[in-house]
């Protein structure tokens, strides 16, 4: 169980040196901030409406957003 807590307070430590949370709640908000940008490139629509779920966004989820809609916009070629 120790070797878990270290590698978990190692996980941490390289997030925090990294600063790595911050650059994620960035990234959220420049793309909130972006809007018209995301229009532009075909990933909202112009009557979509963000919603804040009141979870984070991870990189996960955002990946997975953007794979759904880009395949969207691809299945009509």
């Amino acid at each position: 169980m120790q070797a878990r807590g270290s590698r978990e307070q190692e996980a941490r430590d390289y997030l925090e040196k990294h600063r790595i949370m911050e650059l994620l709640n960035y990234l959220t908000s420049t793309l909130l901030f972006f809007r018209p940008a995301l229009k532009t490139l075909g990933l909202l629509t112009a009557d979509e409406v963000l919603k804040d779920d009141g979870h984070a966004v991870t990189l996960d989820k955002f990946r997975r957003e953007v794979n759904k809609r880009m395949e969207e916009i691809w299945a009509v070629f």
